[in-house]
């Protein structure tokens, strides 16, 4: 299956990265979405379906938050940063945290559309 979303429809609301980076980034977001969706739903998708819209959004909101997430340090471990004066703390201090956290704003991302329920 080819890409979900591509780099125009990214570009067109959002714009966290850059062209360059985009296929690696929307790659590693599909994944986080599959294992949220699981592969039964996901060998399922249809471009037709009503929930298609609302998942390529999911998708490029993920591809922003991963983006974020890396950019502030979120997920390296780091519970706070102290240096003369300055100082920086993070809620999400590992790595597994940090999943959970994705995966639990993606199923909130897909609410109503059928993709997160039990099988």
């Amino acid at each position: 299956m080819a890409q979900l979303v591509d780099w125009e429809r990214y570009h067109s609301l959002h714009d966290k990265i850059t062209e360059k980076q985009f296929d690696r980034a929307e790659t590693l977001a599909e994944k986080e979405v599959k294992l949220v969706v699981g592969w039964i739903r996901w060998g399922n998708l249809r471009e037709d379906a009503f929930y298609y819209e609302q998942l390529q959004d999911c998708i490029c909101k993920v591809i922003d938050k991963m983006a974020e997430d890396a950019d502030t340090g979120k997920g390296k471990g780091v519970a706070s940063v102290s240096n003369d004066g300055y100082s920086e703390s993070y809620v999400v201090q590992t790595e597994e945290q940090l999943r959970s956290e994705l995966q639990t704003s993606i199923r909130a991302w897909l609410s109503g559309t059928g993709l997160v329920g039990a099988y």
